[in-house]
């Protein structure tokens, strides 16, 4: 592992510290290079902008995919004057002046279907970098927050797939030593994950709770939006109560992981869904009442999943509130409040 750490660090280091002549905006993906073109259009309708502009380097890239080919996009960045007049059409000559400052630019956008969306409008927001300040920072983040946000999905600028990206330039044989460690790390790690995930931690759940997961994995494979698999990640809080006769009383706090299968892939083939990390996990709380080793459906089970970053206060108190009466009404303490089966899990 620490090997593996030590070759990350250096191929990151060797990524981001050459410098050759390669057009960086040619290294974007489409999407990311449609929100420059907004950009540059913009820029370029200044009547005191007398020069032509182009691409420098990106400062944050930032996406959120809810599903059915849409995709929300925030990208800052710089774009630097060359030694062009504006206007012009054929920039492969165009040289970067430095007695210029640069221009320090944030979009956010929506595509469907790698188009810009004209609703919600695009924002975009450009400024020479000497001139940038929090006040103007604060306003950008606060907008695109609200983009994301709005589109049912977690914040822009909160979401797990924020990449920060430096200026990448290479010779081609460094790139050609950038591939071949590349491909090295890709493989220890590929080993890593593997060993780590052949340990299931829905496995090592004993058969009661199992059913509760599988309660919450079939309520959230139902909704329409759902479009990937998802796994059990881990336990938060378990408790269960026993009132004789095989009747249990459980309760159980966890985790739910997004995968990179599609919904509806066999059961048998989960095990080799990996996790990713570009979707929010799911918060999960059920509690149900087990007899003869089978869940009743009188009282009915409580099942309540959201996305983590949605998860408030009161919804954890209208959980704790529903719980404790499953259990109070069935003669037996609060469930919630029983200290001998309840259990941490980190």
């Amino acid at each position: 592992m620490a090997a593996l750490l030590l070759l990350l660090l250096s191929l990151h280091t060797l990524m981001f510290s050459c410098d050759g002549q390669e057009n960086n905006y040619d290294r974007l993906a489409e999407s990311y290079k449609k929100g420059v073109d907004l950009a540059l259009e913009k820029l370029h309708s200044h009547a005191r902008i007398q020069h032509h502009f182009l691409f420098f380097r990106s400062l944050l890239q930032s996406d959120i995919e809810p599903g059915f080919d849409v995709k929300y996009i925030y990208h800052h960045f710089y774009l630097k004057a060359t030694n062009c007049p504006k206007g012009t059409t054929n920039s492969t000559s165009c040289q970067f002046r430095n007695d210029r400052p640069l221009i320090d630019c944030a979009v956010c956008y929506k595509t469907f279907k790698e188009a810009i969306e004209q609703e919600p409008k695009p924002y975009i927001h450009c400024v020479h970098k000497t001139t940038l300040t929090p006040e103007m920072t604060t306003t950008r983040q606060e907008y695109c927050n609200r983009l994301g946000y709005s589109s049912g999905s977690p914040t822009l600028l909160a979401s797990t797939g924020n990449k920060t990206v430096s200026e990448p330039s290479c010779s081609l044989h460094t790139l050609r030593m950038m591939a071949a460690g590349l491909l090295l790390l890709i493989c220890a790690a590929g080993a890593l994950l593997r060993s780590a995930e052949a340990q299931n931690p829905y496995d090592e759940l004993p058969d009661d709770y199992r059913k509760g997961v599988d309660l919450a994995l079939e309520q959230l494979n139902s909704h329409v939006a759902v479009q990937h698999h998802f796994r059990f990640l881990k336990s938060l809080e378990k408790s269960g109560i026993d009132s004789g006769f095989g009747v249990r009383y459980l309760y159980h706090h966890f985790y739910l992981k997004p995968t990179r299968c599609a919904k509806g892939t066999p059961a048998a083939d989960t095990q080799r869904c990996t996790f990713r990390n570009d979707r929010p996990i799911m918060d999960c709380a059920v509690c149900y009442k087990i007899a003869d080793d089978q869940i009743e459906t009188s009282p009915r089970p409580y099942v309540h999943c959201i996305q983590k970053p949605r998860m408030t206060e009161e919804m954890r108190t209208t959980r704790t509130d529903h719980c404790s009466k499953m259990s109070y009404n069935s003669g037996a303490p609060t469930l919630l409040a029983v200290s001998t089966g309840s259990q941490q899990q980190k």
